[in-house]
Protein backbone atom coordinates (compact mmCIF):
# COMPACT_ATOMS: atom_id res chain seq x y z
CA UNK A 1 0.00 0.00 0.00
CA UNK A 2 1.46 3.06 -1.15
CA UNK A 3 1.63 6.48 1.32
CA UNK A 4 1.37 10.14 0.68
CA UNK A 5 2.83 13.01 2.75
CA UNK A 6 -0.14 15.44 4.01
CA UNK A 7 -0.95 18.91 5.55
CA UNK A 8 2.16 19.92 7.44
CA UNK A 9 3.40 16.42 7.91
CA UNK A 10 6.38 17.47 5.17
CA UNK A 11 7.41 20.80 7.63
CA UNK A 12 6.88 18.92 10.66
CA UNK A 13 9.84 16.41 9.70
CA UNK A 14 11.52 19.09 7.92
CA UNK A 15 11.60 21.09 11.73
CA UNK A 16 12.61 17.74 13.26
CA UNK A 17 15.16 16.97 11.12
CA UNK A 18 16.73 20.86 11.46
CA UNK A 19 16.76 20.44 15.08
CA UNK A 20 18.32 17.31 15.14
CA UNK A 21 21.09 18.47 13.03
CA UNK A 22 21.23 21.53 15.01
CA UNK A 23 21.91 19.61 18.44
CA UNK A 24 23.46 16.48 17.40
CA UNK A 25 24.81 17.03 13.82
CA UNK A 26 24.66 16.95 10.32
CA UNK A 27 25.17 12.66 10.53
CA UNK A 28 22.78 12.20 13.45
CA UNK A 29 20.24 14.42 11.38
CA UNK A 30 20.90 12.15 8.83
CA UNK A 31 20.35 8.97 11.02
CA UNK A 32 17.42 10.34 12.09
CA UNK A 33 15.69 10.67 8.85
CA UNK A 34 16.17 7.07 7.67
CA UNK A 35 14.35 6.12 10.17
CA UNK A 36 11.76 8.17 9.57
CA UNK A 37 11.43 7.14 6.15
CA UNK A 38 11.69 3.67 6.84
CA UNK A 39 8.72 4.00 9.36
CA UNK A 40 6.66 5.39 6.21
CA UNK A 41 7.79 2.64 3.89
CA UNK A 42 6.57 0.29 6.54
CA UNK A 43 3.69 2.04 7.35
CA UNK A 44 2.29 2.38 3.58
CA UNK A 45 3.21 -1.45 3.43
CA UNK A 46 1.63 -2.82 6.50
CA UNK A 47 -0.32 -0.03 8.58
CA UNK A 48 -1.65 -1.89 11.67
CA UNK A 49 1.56 -3.30 12.07
CA UNK A 50 2.73 -4.85 15.37
CA UNK A 51 3.42 -1.69 17.71
CA UNK A 52 0.93 0.91 15.48
CA UNK A 53 -2.02 2.14 17.60
CA UNK A 54 -5.03 3.53 17.41
CA UNK A 55 -5.35 6.83 19.02
CA UNK A 56 -7.96 7.31 21.73
CA UNK A 57 -11.24 9.76 20.60
CA UNK A 58 -9.37 10.54 16.80
CA UNK A 59 -11.27 7.53 14.87
CA UNK A 60 -8.98 6.32 11.91
CA UNK A 61 -5.83 7.71 13.20
CA UNK A 62 -3.09 5.79 14.37
CA UNK A 63 0.37 6.53 15.41
CA UNK A 64 3.85 4.20 15.39
CA UNK A 65 6.94 5.12 17.82
CA UNK A 66 10.26 5.01 15.90
CA UNK A 67 11.48 2.85 18.21
CA UNK A 68 9.28 0.11 16.70
CA UNK A 69 11.01 0.21 12.89
CA UNK A 70 14.91 1.03 14.76
CA UNK A 71 15.49 -3.09 13.59
CA UNK A 72 14.66 -1.70 10.07
CA UNK A 73 17.70 0.63 9.51
CA UNK A 74 21.15 -0.82 9.58
CA UNK A 75 22.95 -1.23 12.51
CA UNK A 76 25.22 1.47 11.89
CA UNK A 77 22.85 3.96 11.09
CA UNK A 78 20.18 3.37 14.36
CA UNK A 79 19.08 5.89 16.17
CA UNK A 80 19.94 5.48 19.90
CA UNK A 81 16.53 6.80 21.48
CA UNK A 82 13.94 7.77 18.96
CA UNK A 83 11.74 10.43 20.63
CA UNK A 84 9.30 10.45 18.23
CA UNK A 85 5.75 9.33 16.53
CA UNK A 86 4.25 9.22 13.24
CA UNK A 87 0.68 10.37 13.07
CA UNK A 88 -1.34 8.47 10.10
CA UNK A 89 -4.14 7.19 8.67
CA UNK A 90 -5.83 5.25 6.06
CA UNK A 91 -7.98 6.66 3.28
CA UNK A 92 -10.94 5.22 1.49
CA UNK A 93 -8.47 5.32 -2.01
CA UNK A 94 -5.92 2.47 0.41
CA UNK A 95 -3.35 4.94 0.58
CA UNK A 96 -1.81 5.70 4.37
CA UNK A 97 -1.70 9.12 4.91
CA UNK A 98 0.96 10.90 7.04
CA UNK A 99 -0.06 13.23 8.72
CA UNK A 100 2.72 15.03 11.48
CA UNK A 101 5.69 13.41 13.66
CA UNK A 102 5.06 14.07 16.71
CA UNK A 103 7.32 13.98 19.93
CA UNK A 104 6.50 11.17 22.70
CA UNK A 105 6.02 14.15 25.31
CA UNK A 106 3.10 15.62 23.36
CA UNK A 107 -0.43 15.14 24.02
CA UNK A 108 -1.34 13.08 21.33
CA UNK A 109 -5.09 13.23 21.52
CA UNK A 110 -4.72 17.23 20.64
CA UNK A 111 -1.55 16.26 18.23
CA UNK A 112 -3.58 14.12 15.77
CA UNK A 113 -6.67 16.42 16.15
CA UNK A 114 -4.57 18.99 14.50
CA UNK A 115 -2.98 17.02 12.17
CA UNK A 116 -5.80 15.93 10.67
CA UNK A 117 -7.71 19.14 10.48
CA UNK A 118 -4.21 20.42 8.38
CA UNK A 119 -4.70 17.17 6.38
CA UNK A 120 -8.31 17.90 5.89
CA UNK A 121 -7.81 21.58 5.26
Amino acid sequence: MPYRVVGHAEDRIEAVLLESARRWGIEAADRYNRLIMAAMIAIGESPAMAGSREVAKVVGVRTLHLRSVRRLVPRDHRVGRPRHLVVYRVVPDGVVEILSLVHDRMLLIGAARRARRAADG
